[in-house]
């Protein structure tokens, strides 16, 4: 289900950021902000999911969706509003460094650094790579 939904996604994303693009200007970004920003949220989705299913990566990738709608409005909220933030830096960079940049960095590390035994490489899987690299190195079939 999450492979079909994912694939769904990009279908009708990329359409749809096409005609948006060609579209014209402003106004549009507000469609297309949240299309661009759930893009990597249904590639990860593709990428990870097992046998059609998510798992326990189901909710580092809804936060991770979140946190890119989050940055995606803010910069389009204050875009040319003149707010100033923290060191005199516009408040929209401080929207994309926090929820574009950062949180998500964090959100996909810790996640997989949470779950690296259950979707990593485990000890038996290492044997198993090791088994067969001797069995070609020496010339027989592996087991």
């Amino acid at each position: 289900m999450a492979k079909r939904l994912a694939l769904g996604y990009l279908a009708v994303a990329s359409v749809a950021i096409l005609t948006l693009f060609m579209a014209g200007p402003h106004p549009v970004s507000w469609l297309l902000a949240p299309v661009v920003m759930g893009l990597p949220v249904s590639l990860v989705s593709l990428a990870v999911s097992r046998e059609g299913r998510l798992g326990r990566l189901r909710t580092p990738l809804a936060i991770l969706f979140v946190l890119l709608q989050l940055g995606a409005a803010g910069i389009l909220v204050f875009d040319g509003s003149g707010v100033n933030g923290v060191f005199g830096l516009p408040l929209s960079l401080h929207f994309l460094l926090l929820f574009i940049w950062l949180g998500p960095l964090l959100v996909t590390t810790l996640s997989y650094a949470w779950l690296f035994s259950e979707l990593g490489i485990d000890e038996s899987l290492l044997r198993r790579i090791a088994e067969i690299r001797v069995a070609r190195e020496s010339g027989t079939e592996p087991r």
